[in-house]
């Protein structure tokens, strides 16, 4: 009778502490999914936007969950300084380190010679007009001494350069218009985020000798001074973290507002991997 009495109250104990786990996970699972549906409105923003036709969810696929404490989430990126040998190759340092977390054995130098195209062919016309490349197309001047930079399509192919050579079914994608939202939930994903902003968060500024006619074309660039390529791999209630090349030893904290201005004014463009 004593134990069929133990038994009794063991299985009733189960049972309680059964339902109040479900309970508690019920309500936390809810008040996530209630606090991302008010961000996206707070936003104004679409959950269902897809990127080059995929989802969040679906670009994250394959990909580990990052840690997570105390409202932080962090991705653990190596953090790979692009000076001595690049000094204005942030985009390539920027894609070295995203490649080494994903466990590719590729250094920033290798990255540059052979996937990298560079153009630093800057010639004057009969009108005394500077003409050069297209930083959307090429790398506009070279990554070991002097020069601009180049953008996502740039990046993006490089990387799938390098994907192609391993025959490797990873795939890079160049990403616009990306809402902080979004952002949020690809490092919930666990994918890191090559991004174009500006060296330490501070304003653009416009410089008329950085300016030149696109090759070919009767088309005008200004190149924003002070540009620069991160790679965004985690945030908390204040600041996004950053792995940047720019002389750093560690992951950085820059305020997410500040970074949003930069990113917005930068084009809001950014490259990921798919697995």
């Amino acid at each position: 009778m004593r134990n069929t009495l133990l038994v009794c109250a063991l299985f009733t104990a189960v049972l309680i502490i059964t339902f109040i786990t479900d309970y508690a996970y019920t309500n936390q699972v809810y008040e996530s999914r209630a606090n991302e549906i008010a961000l996206y409105e707070e936003l104004n923003a679409d959950p269902h936007t897809l990127y080059n036709g995929y989802t969040v969810e679906q670009l994250g696929e394959y990909y580990q969950k990052p840690e997570s404490s105390f409202g932080k989430v962090s991705i653990d990126m190596p953090v790979i300084n692009q000076f001595p040998e690049l000094p204005v190759g942030c985009e390539i340092a920027a894609a070295a380190s995203v490649l080494n977390y994903l466990g590719f054995d590729i250094d920033k130098v290798t990255m540059a010679e052979e996937y990298f195209v560079y153009d630093d062919s800057f010639t004057y016309d009969e009108n005394g007009d500077s003409r050069g490349p297209d930083p959307y197309k090429v790398f506009a001047g070279d990554p070991f001494s002097w020069g601009y930079g180049c953008f996502a399509p740039v990046v993006k192919d490089a990387m799938n350069k390098y994907f192609k050579t391993l025959d490797s079914g990873y795939r890079a994608y160049d990403l616009y218009e990306m809402n902080s939202a979004d952002i949020e939930k690809l490092i919930d994903e666990g994918v890191p985020i090559i991004v174009w902003a500006t060296q330490d968060m501070k304003p653009f500024n416009y410089r008329s000798p950085a300016e030149w006619y696109i090759n070919g074309t009767n088309e005008k660039y200004q190149w924003l001074g002070n540009s620069h390529t991160l790679v965004l791999c985690g945030y908390d209630n204040a600041c996004y973290y950053f792995m940047d090349c720019n002389d750093k030893t560690e992951i950085i904290p820059y305020v997410k507002g500040t970074f949003l201005k930069r990113f917005e004014e930068a084009g809001k463009q950014c490259v990921v991997v798919k697995k």
